[in-house]
């Protein structure tokens, strides 16, 4: 298990990640943060809305 402490900023908390394995968090990506009652911290990796295009009727599809 690996383990990782928290530590103050300015007014920020601020959490290193150690790499896992080799693999370790991609720098300059944003996350969904969540908060559980149970002090679970849970990062989702963002993802840009598909359906915010600039094409106006780009997912219309003609009848038949």
């Amino acid at each position: 298990m690996i383990t990782s402490k928290t530590r103050m900023q300015g007014s920020s908390v601020v959490i290193t990640l150690p790499p896992s394995n080799g693999e370790k968090p991609t720098p300059n990506t944003e996350y969904i943060v969540e908060y559980s009652n149970d002090g679970t911290i849970i990062l989702v990796p963002k993802m840009d809305d598909t359906f915010n295009v600039e094409e106006i009727g780009v997912f219309y599809e003609t009848d038949e």
